[in-house]
């Protein structure tokens, strides 16, 4: 890795503590779900609903972890994973927010926007640096996202 530009620690996402009546809900759904799978004689998608639900209510109630994020020349890297600009078509920092963060617009066909949190660091300052390589394009954070913001996550 070369030199970083610019570095901070944030978490890997923002956490929103969950109520008892946040998991009773999934509960609720989620059996609903499964004993209108087993009434069509669904079994194994019942099986999935069952896992599927356990596995996101352990996720729901872990602590995120911190990462480090760092601007260098050859572009943005999470942890020990380098986003060249290559691969960066434009860049959006959204600050409306309370927790502002860098939207970054990929080429990739699977990873269109890939969000990173910004902490510790000026946000004008990240924008000054981010300028010298590629775009400054507005972005509007995706619908999926904001959903899953709204649903805790």
């Amino acid at each position: 890795m070369t030199e970083p530009i610019i570095g901070w620690n944030a978490p890997e996402h923002y956490y929103y503590e969950k109520s008892s009546d946040w998991y009773w809900a999934v509960g609720i759904i989620a059996a609903t779900a499964t004993a209108l799978a087993l009434i069509f004689g669904q079994v194994i998608f019942g099986i999935f609903i069952v896992v599927a639900t356990i596995t996101l209510c352990l996720h729901a109630g872990m602590k995120p972890r911190i990462v480090r994020y760092e601007i260098n020349d050859r572009g943005i890297a999470i942890n020990d994973v380098l986003y060249p600009f290559l691969t960066l078509e434009s860049f959006w920092i959204d600050t409306l927010h309370p927790e502002p963060k860098i939207l970054l617009k990929s080429s990739k066909m699977f990873m269109t926007y890939i969000s990173v949190p910004i902490e510790e660091v000026d946000p004008e300052d990240v924008r000054t640096v981010l300028l010298r390589y590629i775009a400054e394009t507005e972005h509007v954070e995706p619908f999926s996202q904001k959903l899953l913001e709204i649903l805790g996550f």
